[in-house]
């Protein structure tokens, strides 16, 4: 280093230059290093790039083997460009890896839609565990309180909305099989959440998509239940409240 540059600069230099790999943007770093000192420098640069990269490998592992590794390897590295990591934990570096893919690529819509699947599906692995209600604490219910009832979901409860088969390409890789080429379709809702160390997905129903939506704003139950088609709107709101209950989806009954 050139002893006249202030620690201040060469940190920022050097920075710049382990992000981007710009000379012109660390210039006194590079002149003043020998031909040893400089090979180290790129190593340096190489490695830590590498590893961001491998983190991407690890967190959209369908997305890659749907685009392929160098495909894959190519798109990761212009995004950690565009987008370098700003948090001390790399569990967050591909927190914009979806938004970024959505204006990439000719496929952009599909791919965005599987990393959004992908990341949603790590979030819910991750989430803090809570309490879940249970059929019991349900039934204890006095009747009168059931109009003003609010629910809460659990933390690891996520729902995606995909124009495209990416779920299709998650219970392939799941199961070992050849993935399906990824398509566009029809909007649709889908569902993750965890069980048993396990995370779980599903296509929703557009009514409970509706309901779920509503639960999440805090939506007291007799106004949600009254909004559900067909006939018995009560019938179809207990069957979804068991299916929620089992699936551990609730955390919480509140009566304000």
């Amino acid at each position: 280093m050139t002893a006249t540059m202030p620690l201040a600069g060469t940190q920022r230099a050097f920075a710049a230059w382990l992000l981007h790999r710009h000379a012109g943007t660390a210039p006194d770093i590079v002149a003043a290093c020998d031909g040893e000192r400089a090979i180290r420098l790129d190593l340096y640069a190489d490695g830590y790039r590498w590893r961001l990269v491998d983190v991407l490998r690890h967190d959209y592992p369908v997305l890659r083997a749907s685009l392929g590794q160098d495909r894959f390897d190519a798109l990761a590295e212009a995004y950690l460009h565009a987008h370098p990591s700003r948090h001390p934990s790399v569990r967050h570096v591909g927190t914009g890896f979806a938004r970024w893919l959505a204006t990439r690529t000719p496929e952009a819509p599909a791919l965005a839609d599987l990393a959004r699947l992908e990341w949603a599906q790590g979030e819910v692995f991750d989430a803090a565990e809570a309490d879940t209600a249970d059929i019991g604490a349900m039934a204890t219910l006095p009747a009168d309180a059931w109009p003003a009832l609010r629910l809460s979901l659990h933390p690891a409860v996520r729902r995606v909305h995909l124009r495209s088969n990416a779920a299709a390409l998650l219970e392939a890789h799941a199961g070992g099989a050849v993935l399906p080429a990824l398509r566009r379709q029809p909007l649709a809702t889908w569902l993750l959440w965890r069980h048993a160390f396990d995370v779980h997905w599903r296509r929703l129903a557009r009514d409970e998509a509706a309901a779920l939506a509503a639960v999440a704003r805090g939506v007291p139950f007799a106004d949600w239940c009254m909004r559900l088609p067909g006939p018995t709107p009560a019938l179809r709101a207990a069957g979804l409240l068991k299916r929620w209950l089992t699936d551990g989806l609730l955390t919480g009954l509140r009566i304000p």
